[in-house]
């Protein structure tokens, strides 16, 4: 858990924003002031003989963004949880992840890719007693979240993971996962409500995390690159006396979940 992040937040439009580019597509993700980030926001993959390439380098994944966010909720609070739910963003190349290449064009074919992911985690399972990885179709989860399709699986000792995948390109994979087990008892399955709660704040995270295709959108529409802090600048008043928006104010959308 990132101990930086002690901050309490009432709504998802408060938090800091981290936008980047992963080819031709411009993404914008929810974050905490604290939050760990790559001073870098334009990345390039490239398909190669050998895979697909963000960095003549290396080959693998990007993470731009980590940390944690607090939830800030009373029910929580009365149980003495702690309301922190850990977060990264990260894209994969598909075939790091062991998934076929070529577009998804049904739910079955995400639960075929999700399945074939994480079927590298059965022996674990056979030596982690409380491990859970999903098996078959009934353990994913498809979701539309924004005319986006997300696939979606609890994993993890006593499925303290929620991992939620949703296709970038034929090639690449964007997973967003959470981590809310400070909210629940250790050591022991989350408690029905307390699930269904947190899975709330990750659909609203979810629908405040944006995927454009760049050339959809004028190029005044796209969020500007960078980090952008919760903290906004003061207020500067134009010629007829009307508040005049920071850029990264424009761009906050209100909350669809009341906490």
């Amino acid at each position: 858990m990132d101990a930086l992040s002690k901050r309490e937040w009432n709504k998802l439009s408060d938090l800091a924003v981290y936008c980047f580019d992963v080819n031709e597509f411009r993404i914008e993700a929810r974050c905490s002031d604290e939050a760990r980030y790559d001073p870098i926001y334009q990345y390039s993959f490239s398909v190669t003989k050998s895979g697909l390439n963000e960095n003549p380098n290396y080959t693998g994944e990007i993470m731009p963004v980590r940390g944690s966010i607090r939830i800030n909720d009373e029910n929580l609070d009365a149980r003495g949880s702690f309301g922190y739910v850990s977060f990264s963003v990260t894209v994969w190349p598909k075939t790091d992840l062991g998934m076929l290449q070529g577009f998804w064009r049904s739910a079955d074919e995400i639960c075929a890719d999700i399945l074939k992911f994480h079927g590298r985690y059965a022996e674990k399972a056979k030596n982690w007693p409380h491990y859970v990885y999903p098996k078959n179709d009934a353990d994913v989860e498809v979701l539309t979240v924004k005319d986006r399709l997300w696939g979606h699986v609890s994993v993890g000792d006593y499925r303290s993971i929620d991992q939620f995948f949703t296709e970038l390109t034929e090639h690449l994979v964007v997973v967003v996962r959470f981590d809310a087990s400070s909210c629940w008892p250790s050591e022991a399955l989350p408690p029905a409500d307390i699930k269904s709660h947190v899975m709330g704040f990750f659909l609203d995270y979810l629908n405040h995390f944006d995927i454009i295709l760049r050339d959809s959108v004028s190029e005044e529409q796209l969020p500007p690159l960078g980090f952008y802090p919760s903290r906004r600048d003061e207020k500067e008043i134009d010629a007829e006396g009307k508040t005049i928006e920071s850029r990264s104010e424009a761009y906050a959308s209100e909350s669809l979940l009341k906490w």
